[in-house]
């Protein structure tokens, strides 16, 4: 198998994972839904867990694509984090309100997927990082890259008590205007 193979599988383990969550997924219904046998699938991924370490970093991945390829369409430091935060986890949010299974992946995420979550996350904070060099320093002088992985996690806790998007979007405003310094 190479690795255009295990990219294959990798993104199609991440839409199975979506679909049924992860307790229900087993190694059989990635390999089938992969179109390889399941001897094939453990020549890559000795576990479901690897699979999903995988499948959570490409998702992180696509998603710093995404914001990288439309930050161009935003002026202010401000509008260009919102849109990052808007890419990564509120216009999915609601979604992951209602739904048992992408609620169990995020749930999952925490508990099987820890090095790979945090390692997108850490993606996230290098961009953010990049757009707030480009701010008046704030009265705190706290370092940019301090600030990215502030926000980032005040975006994680923020999601465990938006009632929804448009509140979760409400909540990253408020706390991008107290944290970006204006000329």
């Amino acid at each position: 198998m190479d690795d255009t193979k295990k990219l294959h599988v990798v993104a199609t383990a991440l839409k199975v994972f979506f679909k049924y969550g992860y307790k229900r997924v087993s190694m059989n219904d990635i390999a089938e839904a992969a179109g390889i046998s399941r001897a094939g699938l453990y020549l890559y991924f000795k576990s479901k867990e690897d699979i999903f370490n995988a499948a959570i970093v490409h998702h992180g991945d696509i998603l710093i694509e995404e914001i990288k390829e439309g930050l161009s369409s935003h002026i202010t430091t401000e509008d260009k984090i919102v849109y990052a935060f808007e890419v990564w986890a509120i216009r999915n949010f609601d979604d992951s309100l209602h739904s048992p299974e992408y609620r169990e992946i995020t749930d999952s995420s925490y508990q099987f997927a820890r090095e790979a979550l945090d390692e997108s996350y850490g993606k996230l904070e290098t961009l953010l990082s990049s757009l707030l060099e480009t701010c008046p320093a704030g009265a705190s002088g706290i370092p940019p890259r301090r600030v990215a992985h502030l926000i980032t996690g005040a975006l994680r806790g923020f999601k465990s008590v938006a009632a929804d998007s448009d509140e979760l979007r409400s909540l990253v405003q408020d706390l991008l205007r107290m944290v970006i310094a204006r000329p």
